[in-house]
């Protein structure tokens, strides 16, 4: 992938493009060149991934977690040096994300990592571990080296920011444009009234962010009259304290917003709402 990246890079450098280099590691297999595990092959203690949980086994599950986070960092490195190269760097707004948080199978360890910090849940949770995701973005002359923001989005907001970068045509979508944020005008930025999120596995979940409440509700497969839970972010961001009791009027906002929101599937299964 990173061979066709550069490519693509070489091949378009004499006018714009648009490049989508969708990584598949860090992931499920726990699989990596010999040459990147042997980097960290004994530098953690090892217990033998049998492929139990149905992928491939590995005798160095850690290190080669370890060793696929590094290899696809290289990648990113080499896009990187030849934008550098081809002096397109100073002009090319690069964008760097991940979809969702730190798997729980494959032989992936992500408590000895630590991979998702301070937060709860992983991969295939709607808890902030599973769907909070940074962004680095980097674009010389436009976006201030070093700037920190806490503007909150969602992926399909990524559409709306490109369609602006270009001036092209607005197009249909949910998203909302962060390009004042790259840019540093906060003050343009238009926010999200909420995010919110639907999703089938592990048992039917919803969630909403509205500022910094989160509310969640999980097996609803199984129980319609499930509660929701809810946190104040700002205070409480690993999602400890339940305060759903003492905020009855943003609970029946989020009724509200799963009603508005909610779409009917044509999968059955994926269908636990209404």
């Amino acid at each position: 992938m990173g061979d066709k990246a550069a490519a693509f890079i070489r091949q378009h450098q004499d006018r714009p493009f648009f490049l989508y280099l969708p990584f598949t590691i860090p992931h499920a297999s726990l699989q990596a060149p010999d040459a990147a595990v042997a980097e960290y092959r004994d530098r953690f203690p090892e217990t033998l991934y049998h492929g139990q949980q149905n992928y491939a086994a590995t005798p160095y599950p850690r290190a080669t977690y370890a060793a696929m986070i590094t290899y696809m960092d290289k990648k990113v490195g080499e896009v990187m040096a030849l934008l550098k190269e081809l002096n397109l760097d100073d002009h090319t707004l690069v964008l760097f994300t991940s979809d969702n948080g730190t798997t729980f199978n494959g032989g992936v360890d992500a408590a000895f990592f630590e991979s998702v910090g301070p937060f709860r849940g992983l991969k295939m949770d709607v808890f902030e571990g599973g769907i909070r995701m940074p962004m680095i973005a980097r674009w010389p002359g436009k976006i201030a080296p070093g700037r920190v923001t806490n503007h909150l989005g969602a992926h399909y907001d990524i559409l709306a920011t490109l369609v602006d970068v270009v001036k092209a045509k607005p197009v249909k979508t949910d998203g909302i444009s962060f390009l004042p944020t790259l840019l540093g005008q906060v003050a343009k930025q238009k926010k999200h009234e909420y995010l919110y999120w639907e999703y089938p596995e592990k048992g039917g979940q919803v969630a909403i962010r509205m500022g910094n409440w989160k509310g969640v509700k999980v097996n609803m497969k199984t129980n319609k009259a499930a509660r929701w839970e809810l946190y104040d972010l700002e205070k409480d961001k690993s999602e400890t304290t339940n305060l759903a009791s003492k905020y009855p009027a943003i609970i029946a906002k989020f009724d509200n917003i799963v009603w508005k929101e909610h779409q009917p599937s044509h999968v059955p299964e994926w269908e636990f709402i209404r």
